[in-house]
């Protein structure tokens, strides 16, 4: 009854799995790099330095400002557009525009916008790298699923051949052949390979979750991925992957190291731009304003000239002075149109600009430069030099897991050999049952670890197909 449960259990695995779509490895590594956190925050910080390459851009185009002021007065106040004292409440209005455009900066603008742009490269760069970083992960978590199905078949066909002998044996002990021992030591043997089946179900679905964990794909969607047969997996021959090779195309390939390329020439740019803030710029600055008021003034006639009884002596005779007078008969204010006409103003004119001392700040900035861009050559050092060092060990990896591979091929094959024989000796009774399960055991740990180490090679081949700017392929 409970074998019957444990069939029923991975038949019940096997029905769910074909129910469910499939997904290649492609699909499987185009989805993580759509939805990967890493890959969303490179591509954020790439915006980010596109947005201030395009600012640094228009650094080219004059400057355009404008202000509009309005302002309630009361009291003793000055007359904006006078320039007189008067006392009244009025309101007052005025604009202007200002017009700016640095003609001359020994380079520093055009260095600024170089540096920008290679900068803005650089973290584009950033992107593919994160790509890349998660196409290994994917691919490596890929083949862990495959790897976990091909030693749960294992366990199966090594269960299957258990529940035969079993079959077997108690045909052979009805027969008086065999001790009812035998049936149950092969009894026992069929319950733990059944338990090293169920064992290996469970290691496929935690293969799986962290796959999907990897993808960044909500769990409760149903998600199958369709395994390719491992013989039709393309491998390079390693003959032809040798580190110093691989390593000198990875230079040319790899985003970090392409990356730090532009982060050094982006530096260099940055060192000529400091060096020119240090020099006098010279601008050009035009700028129209106008003002308004709405204060009022009197209106009214004049009236005819009359005597005011002074009088001035010319040649000897007096002459009286008469004067006009002015009778005020309302008030109003000037038209709006007139003011802004009257009051309109312009201005045009060159500038220089220096700094006598500015506590050595631009100084600091073109050291802090020159100090920047060796601190990027250290980096740009250590990342070849991770670069190599992770590339020679990937070979001796492959290589290691390569002769592995070979040597458990030749394990399997003696280990095979020693079981068929001890299969025949036992039904012919020459051989004990207890002999006869450790030889089998030994076959089937034989096959877990011959499939572990062909997976384990396939994988490192990979890695340096991937050095080699190959991507990654199954």
């Amino acid at each position: 009854m409970t074998r019957f449960l444990l069939v029923a259990l991975i038949a019940t695995f096997s029905i769910k799995t074909n129910a469910q779509e499939k997904w290649s490895l492609q699909q499987c590594v185009a989805f993580a790099i759509k939805n990967n956190i890493s890959v969303k925050q490179a591509d954020v910080q790439a915006r980010l330095s596109k947005i201030t390459s395009q600012q640094s851009d228009a650094s080219i185009y004059p400057s355009l400002t404008g202000n509009v002021n309005s302002a309630y007065q009361r009291g003793l106040t000055e007359n904006p557009t006078t320039g007189t004292l008067i006392d009244q409440s009025f309101i007052t209005g005025n604009t202007n525009v200002q017009i700016g455009y640095s003609l001359f900066t020994w380079g520093a603008r055009k260095n600024n916008i170089d540096a920008n742009k290679l900068l803005q490269k650089a973290d584009e760069l950033g992107i593919e790298k994160a790509q890349n970083d998660i196409a290994l992960f994917v691919s490596n978590a890929f083949l862990q699923v495959m790897l976990r199905r091909e030693q749960a078949r294992i366990s199966e066909v090594q269960m299957n051949q258990s529940r035969s002998q079993l079959g077997n044996m108690r045909k052979l002990v009805k027969a008086g052949s065999q001790p009812e021992l035998s049936a149950i030591q092969i009894e026992a043997q069929l319950a733990k390979d059944s338990s090293n089946l169920l064992q290996a179900q469970s290691l496929i679905q935690q293969a799986m979750i962290n796959l999907r964990g990897t993808m960044n794909i909500d769990f409760n969607t149903p998600f199958e991925i369709f395994t390719p047969e491992i013989e039709k997996i393309p491998i390079d021959n390693i003959t032809d992957l040798q580190p110093e090779m691989v390593y000198n195309m990875a230079l040319n390939t790899q985003p970090i190291q392409r990356m730090y390329k532009w982060r050094l020439e982006a530096g260099s740019m940055q060192i000529k731009a400091a060096r020119a803030s240090m020099y006098p710029d010279v601008s050009a600055f035009g700028g129209l304003n106008t003002r308004v008021i709405n204060s009022k003034f009197p209106t009214g006639v004049i009236l005819p000239a009359e005597n005011t009884g002074a009088f001035v002596v010319v040649n000897g005779s007096k002459i009286d002075v008469l004067a006009p007078s002015f009778q005020q008969t309302g008030q109003a204010g000037i038209p709006l149109g007139r003011q802004i006409k009257n009051n309109f103003g312009q201005s045009l004119g060159l500038s220089i600009n220096f700094s006598v001392f500015n506590n050595f700040n631009a100084r600091t900035q073109w050291e802090r430069a020159k100090i920047g861009i060796v601190q990027t050559k250290l980096q740009q050092d250590q990342e070849n030099l991770t670069l190599k060092t992770n590339i020679y060990n990937a070979y001796q990896d492959a290589y290691a897991s390569l002769q592995k591979y070979n040597a458990t091929l030749r394990t399997v094959d003696y280990s095979q050999k020693a079981f068929d024989m001890s299969k025949k000796r036992l039904e012919n009774g020459l051989l004990s049952t207890l002999d006869y399960i450790i030889t089998q055991n030994n076959l089937y740990l034989a096959q877990i670890e011959s499939v572990s180490n062909r997976y384990d090679y396939i994988f490192k081949m990979k890695v340096l197909e991937f050095y080699k700017g190959q991507g990654i392929k199954l």
